[in-house]
């Protein structure tokens, strides 16, 4: 992978983290406000775990990505 295409990955990977740490915000907001208004939560729980999943495995490329072996 050329140093090019490997800093176009990393910032991906870190677009990526953002858009799902942002969703995962507003999920937990919402979910703050449904627990108050005595609303249903399963969705959310839900999500809120799927969007935690996909940010783990996010953060674990971008680190591989990021601070793993350098390009040959």
């Amino acid at each position: 992978m050329s140093h090019a295409s490997h800093a176009a990955h990393v910032a991906t990977l870190i677009d990526d983290l953002s858009d799902v740490s942002l969703a995962q915000l507003a999920d937990l907001r919402e979910y703050a406000q449904a627990l108050q208004l005595e609303e249903g939560t399963v969705h959310l729980e839900r999500s809120i775990r799927d969007r935690e999943a996909r940010r783990v495995e996010l953060f674990s490329l971008l680190q591989q990505a990021a601070f793993g072996p350098p390009l040959e």
